[in-house]
């Protein structure tokens, strides 16, 4: 995992919608504080235990009027990685067949305190997905909005403000995925279905770091 987190914005206009994000995000903590919850047991509620692997919803969740999916589970080395599970974002596409298909657009992992931890990208074969390269995910991530059920509404909104918040992580992620596998494919050529590679990128998320950095950054002069 990368120790260092990529700049926050390359471009100063891209400032506006990071602190926008955050304010969005203290909303939905508040939001979830007042129901003595987070984003995990809000999820998971009322159940108060989760199995390996295990989706939930169960069903997935997929907003028929946008095509955004999501699921969220955990690994047997969950606890090995300090995290209580991990998201797995979607956008529907078409498929080579023309059926309906997915892309998927990052993973994104949470302690049992609903904080985040870390953001990753895929192999192909982890989700049976549409790869697509880096750019064409970033347009979806703009996109991303999920509004059904509207019981789950404080998860949908955790996520989307995280997914911006977290922005030049998640983009600087899809390019080092799109560089690393424009370096393997060439010599594996198998490696979208090699089960050996599960993961192809992957950084820390550290909230309070985050906004620490938005505090202190400003937009350069024009002049």
């Amino acid at each position: 995992m990368s120790p260092t987190l990529p700049r926050l914005a390359g471009r100063d206009e891209n400032l506006p919608a990071l602190r926008a994000a955050g304010s969005e995000l203290l909303d939905v903590l508040h939001a979830l504080h007042r129901k003595g919850r987070n984003v995990v047991t809000e999820l998971m509620f009322p159940r108060t235990s989760l199995g390996e692997w295990e989706h939930l919803p169960a069903d997935d969740v997929l907003d028929p009027g946008t095509g955004f999916r999501y699921y969220y589970h955990a690994h047997p080395d969950s606890v090995a990685k300090r995290e209580h599970g991990h998201f797995h974002l979607f956008q529907r596409v078409s498929g080579a067949d023309g059926k309906p298909a997915f892309t998927h657009l990052a993973g994104v992992s949470v302690n049992a305190a609903g904080l985040p931890l870390r953001a990753f990208t895929t192999n192909r074969w982890v989700t049976d997905e549409v790869m697509q390269p880096a750019a064409a995910v970033g347009a979806m991530l703009d996109r991303f909005d999920v509004r059904t059920p509207r019981r789950l509404e404080l998860v949908h909104r955790w996520l989307g403000a995280v997914t911006r918040l977290f922005r030049p992580q998640v983009d600087w992620l899809l390019e080092q995925r799109d560089q690393r596998i424009a370096r393997e494919l060439p010599r594996r050529p198998n490696l979208f279905e090699d089960r050996r590679t599960e993961l192809l990128s992957e950084c820390a998320l550290d909230l309070g770091r985050q906004f620490a950095r938005l505090e202190h950054t400003t937009a350069p002069a024009r002049g």
